[in-house]
């Protein structure tokens, strides 16, 4: 398997060019939070868009070029934001440290079972009593994962000028909607809502 934050620091430039459309979900959920809120998984700052600009954005990534572009993204939104280069099974903050999180579309990008289970583990940690996150991952009901197996591989071609176009294979677990709520409800999350689009998507509460 190759290293996939080398994957994602080569895909960073193309990545934030054309990840800019901010999900609704992710919108609502955003919508009148502030204080200090976990961004895990922010990849280029996507979902940058949505926050307040009363709110502390704590967004972290383990692909350093993808933080390059967040960083560049929250001055021009004029926005509170701090990153973070770190996997998601060992983020470096207290418990019960924040108001709010969001996690989109990382959970499936990690290989390892466990790793995905402790990325879970460590949200609810850092979470204070009664605080929300909304989870997301690519489900069944995106066109381009329905014939795919469980554990598969998801191109994105970048362009080179040494090498011409380059296919970068994204690793991709495919969750189905009660597999990621019994993972969400072990470590302790009560389920506050459940639904499924062309995403699964979980609102929780510690």
């Amino acid at each position: 398997m190759d290293n996939q934050e080398k994957v994602w620091d080569s895909i960073a430039d193309k990545w934030d060019e054309f990840r800019e459309i901010l999900s609704p979900s992710v919108e609502k959920f955003l919508k009148d939070k502030s204080g200090r809120i976990l961004d895990l998984g922010c990849g280029s700052g996507r979902n940058f868009s949505g926050f307040s600009k009363n709110a502390q954005i704590y967004a972290v990534d383990f692909s350093r070029e993808m933080l390059k572009h967040a960083e560049e993204k929250a001055k021009k939104l004029g926005l509170n934001a701090k990153t973070f280069c770190s996997n998601s099974d060992k983020i470096p903050f207290e418990n019960d440290y924040f108001d709010s999180a969001i996690c989109i579309a990382l959970l499936h990008c990690i290989p390892e079972k466990d790793k995905r289970k402790e990325t879970i583990k460590e949200i609810y940690r850092a979470l204070k009593p009664s605080s929300q996150v909304l989870i997301s991952v690519w489900g069944r009901n995106s066109p381009r994962l329905r014939n795919k197996e469980k554990e598969c591989f998801i191109p994105w071609t970048i362009q080179t000028r040494e090498e011409g176009k380059i296919k970068q294979e994204r690793f991709t677990y495919i969750y189905d909607l009660k597999e990621l709520e019994e993972e969400v409800r072990e470590t302790g999350f009560k389920i506050a809502r459940v639904w499924e689009e062309r995403n699964i998507n979980i609102i929780a509460e510690k």
